[in-house]
């Protein structure tokens, strides 16, 4: 068996390495997956896969000191844990659940010295929220318990 061997294409693979830097650009630009694909001619499992090559860095040296805290419904009966800059509305955490141990895990990778600026928390009434927050040894001065009308709804649109 013969295979023919070019500088457009990577060793064992069919997808020219243009079409997967083409992908990528779009990604960036935040172009849906669905749109790639056929704009590409790949298919959106293609897309999906050079998606999950991505590794996204948190720093860990800031957090806001007005921060706000929500869920959302990522997948059908899962639902997510979103922290946001209350002031800027730039999200600090995305995560896939909103049990208090992923919660805690996340806030733990943060310094105490990094914890301490943040100063306000605005939640709704979830009572494990207010656990973790004083688990976690935030310095709060004030801590606003909120039942809000989906805080961060406008911002997903």
């Amino acid at each position: 068996m013969a295979v023919a061997e070019s500088y457009l294409v990577k060793n064992k693979h069919q997808i020219s390495t243009v079409v997967n830097q083409k992908s990528t650009q779009k990604l960036i630009k935040k172009v849906p997956m669905t749109a790639i694909a056929e704009s590409l001619s790949v298919s959106t499992s293609t897309v999906i896969r050079k998606l999950k090559e991505f590794k996204f860095r948190t720093d860990l040296s800031f957090l806001p000191t007005h921060m706000s805290w929500d869920e959302d419904s990522f997948k059908k009966g899962l639902m997510s844990f979103i922290a946001q800059d209350f002031d800027s509305r730039k999200i600090v955490a995305i995560l896939d659940g909103r049990t208090q141990v992923t919660i805690r895990n996340h806030f733990l990778r943060f310094s105490r010295q990094v914890r301490s600026h943040v100063k306000v928390i605005n939640m709704d009434m979830f009572s494990s929220y207010y656990d973790i927050a004083r688990k976690l040894c935030f310095r709060i001065s004030w801590l606003r318990l909120k039942q809000s009308p989906r805080l961060f709804y406008s911002l997903m649109l």
